[in-house]
């Protein structure tokens, strides 16, 4: 645990024991880099063995200082899992069990490269209780794939969830992305119905996201590549909203459709702002109304020597927090509820300004009330980002 953590273990501990814990672990490494990526992560393979045995430590040093707590999800997430030898997995799953009570885990996801995967890997994973697996599969056009720096291809992209099916994986996700350059709404609806087919009960898709420096945004900037237009992209999202729920996966998230039964669980626990706790270089947590992510340099995690940004929500920033990620899930969010909340912190004030821009909304045809139900519509979907920042 970090020193800067150390004085508020009563209080980490209470919400540890509170409810069961969602458990994230970050493994940065990969083969190599996704020309639009600008997450955490390293080809430098070298450190491997390092992180794995400071997760390792980690996992024990945790489940020990929060009292054993229970764990209901797991989610082991990248980066590139899939690198790990099934010796790594192994030794990091048997961690978990001793370190944490596990009896109550409905889910333990792995994300996983289709260009990494063979069946022997995918039945260690299984055999030890891994039963849900994401597939960064991102789109099924070579050409595409290329672009985007991704190390398989469309073939071996089925290939792989054709072989976590083998390996008992019976709950397989899959992502998609919209928005890169070159890329059509006819080929959008081709990989969708593509997917679908191989029987998957979840997937997610994703807006190319180039906020951050990354290689395909110089591309972009300099004139080399164009991306779609706002309108085509929206176009996009519109036929998949139409498109999925016809072959079987409602939507339930403004990016992600499942088959009845088949959300994914750790991550709805964000949306519904239920605790987790993070581990690995730039992992982050949520216990109580602290908040922290690890040092994102990954070598000073790896020794122990990286900084910590820890955030102790004040009630409205805690408050706001309700909404800006409740309204995410398409069954929306009930409205008396955070009204009855804001009462007892003395913040009406603030829900009452919101609902007045939320029935604005309304008006618009962004946002729906259902009695004490709120939710955005299909065009508040697509137009999530600005309405949300309403509560920021």
């Amino acid at each position: 645990m970090h020193p800067d953590l150390r004085g508020h273990l009563p209080r980490l501990r209470t919400a540890a024991q509170a409810e069961p814990l969602g458990l994230y672990l970050h493994v940065p490494f990969c083969v190599d880099r996704c020309t639009y990526c600008s997450f955490t992560t390293t080809r430098d393979r070298s450190l491997q063995a390092a992180t794995v045995q400071r997760l390792l430590a980690d996992i024990a040093t945790w489940g020990e200082d929060l009292g054993h707590p229970a764990v209901d999800t797991l989610y082991l997430g990248g980066g590139t899992p899939s690198l790990l030898s099934q010796e790594e997995l192994t030794a990091l799953t048997s961690a978990l069990g001793a370190a944490f009570d596990l009896s109550p885990l409905v889910e333990a996801t792995l994300e996983a490269n289709p260009g990494t995967v063979d069946l022997g890997w995918l039945q260690a994973a299984r055999s030890l209780g891994w039963d849900r697996i994401s597939l960064g599969v991102q789109a099924l056009d070579d050409d595409l794939l290329a672009r985007l720096g991704r190390i398989h291809g469309a073939a071996e992209a089925l290939a792989a969830l054709e072989l976590a099916r083998q390996a008992g994986f019976q709950r397989r996700s899959a992502d998609l992305m919209v928005g890169i350059p070159g890329q059509s709404l006819a080929k959008v609806l081709e990989d969708a119905r593509t997917l679908v087919a191989t029987g998957l009960d979840h997937l997610s898709v994703y807006l190319l996201d180039l906020d951050k420096a990354c290689p395909l945004r110089a591309e972009i900037a300099a004139g080399r590549l164009t991306l779609p237009s706002e309108d085509a992209i929206a176009d996009a999202f519109e036929a998949l909203q139409r498109e999925l729920p016809a072959l079987g996966l409602a939507p339930y998230e403004i990016s992600n459709y499942a088959r009845p039964g088949g959300l994914a669980i750790h991550n709805t626990r964000y949306w519904e702002r239920r605790p987790y706790l993070g581990l690995g270089p730039a992992a982050a947590s949520h216990l109580g109304e602290l908040r922290w992510t690890e040092s994102s340099v990954i070598p000073a995690w790896v020794e122990g020597r990286g900084t910590l940004d820890l955030q102790d929500l004040d009630p409205a920033e805690a408050l706001a927090e309700i909404p800006l990620l409740g309204l995410r899930m398409h069954r929306g969010l009930a409205w008396g509820e955070l009204r009855a909340l804001a009462v007892s912190r003395k913040l009406s004030p603030l829900v009452d300004a919101w609902e007045a821009r939320l029935r604005a909304l309304a008006r618009e045809g962004l946002v729906a009330w259902d009695d004490d139900k709120v939710r955005l519509t299909a065009r508040g979907m697509l137009m999530s980002n600005g309405i949300l920042e309403l509560f920021v």
